[in-house]
C-alpha cells in the first residue's frame, strides 16, 4: 500500500513518512493497526479498515458496492464494516493499478481489452468519474476532520497552475503521393456514409477527394494550419510520429518518407514535441519499441514519450516496454470510442509494476478522450463542446490534472471527420483560461512535475536522466504516517 500512500501524498502534496522512527515528525498518522509508535506522543491518528487482499492476477477485482458520505457519493471494491473508515489506500490501489484488467483474457479485434470487458464495462459503472480521485478526496477529508485549519485540495506542484491538460497529435497520416491522398480521402467519405450513417459529410468528403484527384489541395495535410494555430494561442503540443510500417493498420509512412524528418525538425524548432507512436506491433516483441525510440534518436531526434498506434497494447507487455525503452512517459491509457478515466485517475501517475512489485520508472499521463468518440459516440453535434469541458471540469474538481487530449491532424478540415470535431478543439483551448486551465505538451509538463514524484518516492532522483532508472525501492505494507 505504500505506493498507493505515495501517490495520494503526491496528488495532495503531503509530505509522506515512512519511517517508524521518524513518525514523531508528521503532523496526521494513518494506520491499518491499533496503538501508537513505541515509545513515541500519539498524534492524531485515521485508523483505516485493512480490506485489501491480493489476489493472483488473473482473478477479477471483487464488484463494487455503493458508498455514501457527505453527500458525495462512489462504489467501493471492498465494503467496511459499520461506522469503520473504507480501506481508502487500497480502493486507490485498485483502480490505478488496473489489477483487474490483467484478468481480463477477451481481446478485441484489434487485441485490445474492450471496454465492456473492463471493470467499468462489465459493472456499467460511469467511466467519466474518476473513482481513484474520489477514494483520495474521501480519504483527505477524513484527514481534515483530525486536522482542523488542513487545506482540503489537492494542492498543484506549479503554484501558478491549476489544472494541466495536455493537447497531443497521432500523426496516422503523412502528405505523400497524390494517388494516395486521393484514395485515403475516398476512402473516408465511403466509411462517413456507412460506418457513421453521415451521407452529408460522406458527400463533401466525395467532392474532396474530386478536387485532389483534379490537383487540388490534400485535406488531411493539416499539420501546419494546426501547428500554426497553436503557435498563435501560445500553446504547445505534443506530436507522435510512426517509424515503422510493418502492418496494414500502420500509418501511410515510415521514417524514409521523403519530408518527413524535416517536418518533425521544424515542429521542433517552433517549440512543439516530436514522440513516438508505437506501430501496431511494437509491443508484440519485447525490444521492438525500443528500437523504435532509437532509430528516432539516431536521426538527432531526442524522444521522451508518445503513445501506441490504434491504443492497441496490454499492460503487461506496456509497462515493461516503456522502461526498456527509457521513455519519460507514456499515453496510452484510454479509450478510442468514449471519454473517461480508464484508470479512476484524472491524474499522472507512475503505472504499477505487478512483475516486480514496484512502481514503473515512467509515468502515464491518462487519455481522457479521442476525437472520433465525439462522432462515434452519443449526443449531437452541438453537444460535443459541452461534453468535454465538462470532462475537463471534473478533473479540476478533484484535482491539478495532467490528462491528455487526443486530436489526430487529419481530423481537421472535414476530410476525415466532421469540420465541427476540430472545431471543438479550437473552441476548448480558447475558453481554457475559463477553466483556469494550463495546456502544454506532455514533455513540458512532466517537466513541470517530476519533482513532486520523486520527492514522495515514486520516481527515482534519477528520473530524466539518459540512462534508465533503477526500481525505486518501496517498504512493505505496514504502518504509514502523512506530514
Amino acid at each position: 500500500m505504500s505506493y498507493a500512500f505515495r501517490l495520494f501524498c503526491a496528488i495532495y502534496g503531503h509530505q509522506p513518512v515512512l519511517d517508524a522512527e521518524q513518525a514523531q515528525t508528521a503532523d496526521v498518522w494513518i494506520r491499518y493497526a491499533p496503538g501508537s509508535a513505541q515509545g513515541q506522543q500519539p498524534r492524531p491518528t485515521l485508523k483505516l479498515s485493512s480490506l485489501y487482499q491480493s489476489r493472483s492476477l488473473y482473478e477479477a477485482a471483487p464488484p463494487p458496492k455503493r458508498f455514501e458520505r457527505e453527500g458525495e457519493s462512489t462504489v467501493l471494491f471492498y465494503s467496511p464494516l459499520p461506522g469503520q473508515e473504507p480501506d481508502w489506500l487500497g480502493e486507490i490501489f485498485e483502480w490505478v493499478s488496473s489489477a483487474d484488467e490483467y484478468s481480463v483474457r477477451a481481446r478485441d479485434s484489434v487485441g485490445r481489452v474492450a471496454f465492456a470487458e473492463t471493470y467499468l464495462g462489465r459493472h456499467k459503472l460511469d467511466a467519466r468519474i474518476p473513482y481513484a480521485a474520489v477514494a483520495m478526496r474521501f480519504l483527505q477529508r477524513a484527514l481534515c476532520r483530525l486536522a482542523p485549519g488542513a487545506v482540503a485540495e489537492p494542492r498543484s506542484p506549479v503554484e501558478s497552475a491549476g489544472h494541466f491538460v495536455i493537447p497531443t497529435h497521432d500523426v496516422d497520416y503523412f502528405p505523400g503521393s497524390h494517388l494516395n491522398s486521393v484514395y485515403r480521402v475516398a476512402k473516408n467519405a465511403a466509411i462517413s456514409c456507412w460506418l457513421y450513417k453521415s451521407a452529408a459529410l460522406g458527400m463533401k468528403q466525395a467532392g474532396m477527394a474530386l478536387r485532389r484527384a483534379a490537383g487540388g489541395p490534400d485535406p488531411l495535410d493539416q499539420i501546419p494550419a494546426l501547428a500554426q494555430g497553436e503557435s498563435r494561442r501560445n500553446v504547445s503540443a505534443s506530436y507522435y510520429f510512426l517509424l515503422k510500417r510493418y502492418h496494414r493498420r500502420d500509418a501511410n509512412y515510415d521514417l524514409s518518407q521523403p519530408g518527413l524528418t524535416d517536418a518533425m525538425a521544424a515542429l521542433e524548432r517552433q517549440g512543439f514535441e516530436v514522440g513516438v507512436h508505437g506501430s501496431y506491433t511494437s509491443l508484440d516483441e519485447p525490444s521492438e519499441l525500443a528500437a523504435q525510440f532509437d532509430s528516432m534518436r539516431a536521426r538527432g531526434f531526442r524522444p521522451l514519450g508518445g503513445r501506441q498506434h490504434w491504443l492497441r497494447f496490454t499492460l503487461d507487455r506496456l509497462i515493461p516496454a516503456h522502461e526498456r525503452a527509457r521513455a519519460l512517459y507514456d499515453s496510452s491509457m484510454g479509450w478510442p470510442d468514449r471519454l473517461g478515466f480508464r484508470s479512476g485517475a484524472c491524474f499522472a501517475f507512475p503505472p504499477y509494476n505487478f512483475e516486480e512489485e514496484r512502481p514503473a520508472t515512467f509515468i502515464e499521463i491518462p487519455l481522457v478522450m479521442m476525437d472520433q468518440s465525439l462522432q462515434v459516440g452519443p449526443g449531437e453535434e452541438s453537444d460535443w463542446y459541452h461534453q468535454v469541458a465538462e470532462l475537463l471540469s471534473v478533473s479540476r474538481r478533484y484535482g491539478w490534472g495532467g490528462i491528455s487530449l487526443l486530436w489526430h491532424p487529419a481530423a481537421f478540415g472535414g476530410g476525415w471527420l466532421s469540420h465541427a470535431v476540430g472545431d471543438v478543439f479550437w473552441r476548448l483551448m480558447d475558453s481554457r483560461n475559463e477553466r483556469q486551465e494550463t495546456w502544454l505538451s506532455a514533455i513540458e509538463f512532466v517537466r513541470s512535475v517530476r519533482q513532486r514524484y520523486i520527492e514522495v518516492g515514486l520516481l527515482s532522483e534519477e528520473y530524466g536522466s539518459a540512462e534508465p532508472e533503477e526500481p525505486v525501492q518501496q517498504p512493505s505494507k505496514g504502518e504509514f504516517v502523512a506530514a
